[in-house]
């Protein structure tokens, strides 16, 4: 019975929610293109990491093939 009254609170009150100042603004503001390039930093911060585990990994395949 709560999570029914929670779900119809949360339909009633729907309107009032917005988004925040940098997702609601036009796309060319500096904030949004900070946080594009934000995003963007930590996604190739991210493919680094997961490319040297990778690295790793096949170096260790390979001494291991060598043993």
């Amino acid at each position: 019975m709560k999570l029914i009254s929670n779900i119809l609170i949360s339909i009633l009150f729907l309107n009032i929610l917005s988004a925040c100042a940098v997702c609601y603004g036009s796309p060319d503001e500096p904030a949004v293109k900070a946080a594009q390039a934000g995003i963007l930093f930590l996604l190739g911060v991210i493919c680094f990491v997961l490319s040297c585990f990778a690295l790793f990994m096949y170096n260790l395949s390979k001494k291991s093939q060598e043993v």
